[in-house]
């Protein structure tokens, strides 16, 4: 006796099962999530919740420029910064390299979304990221 196709109703509902089921596995990559800080020259970038290290550990990004943040942030390109990596008892380790990309946005948007490359020795993370604006009183403009 031949067997009967599910019928569309039923597929809908295992559909709708898988994805309540496995949303893990269907958003494996998570983009890192953290603030960002505005500064005379430039800004910095907090990064919590990193794929590729343990939860403890966060990521910190310093953009430095000749211009002020407010009057001009670059867009699109590709820049090199200074990153380190840190665990929560404040021991950190500089990258070797360390690029960040810019979504385009104006400089005074609370959000800021991007990307990321760095090297730490032999270990290369790279993933997306959308960090809000925190205002960092520790920088002062002269």
């Amino acid at each position: 006796m031949p067997t009967r196709p599910a019928s569309p109703v039923l597929q809908l509902l295992f559909a709708a099962f898988l994805l309540q089921a496995c949303p893990s596995t269907l958003m494996a990559a998570k983009d890192a999530s953290g603030w960002f800080s505005p500064h005379c020259d430039g800004a910095s970038f907090y990064l919590f919740k990193v794929e590729g290290l343990p939860s403890k550990q966060k990521i910190n990004l310093n953009l430095r420029q000749h211009f002020s943040w407010w009057n001009y942030r670059p867009q699109e390109v590709w820049e090199d910064v200074y990153a380190e990596r840190c665990t929560s008892i404040g021991k950190c380790e500089a990258a070797t390299h360390a690029r960040i990309w810019l979504d385009k946005a104006g400089p005074k948007d609370k959000h800021v979304s991007g990307k990321y490359e760095m090297d730490f020795g032999g270990e290369h993370l790279a993933a997306n990221f959308l960090v809000k604006y925190r205002n960092d009183k520790t920088w002062l403009c002269e």
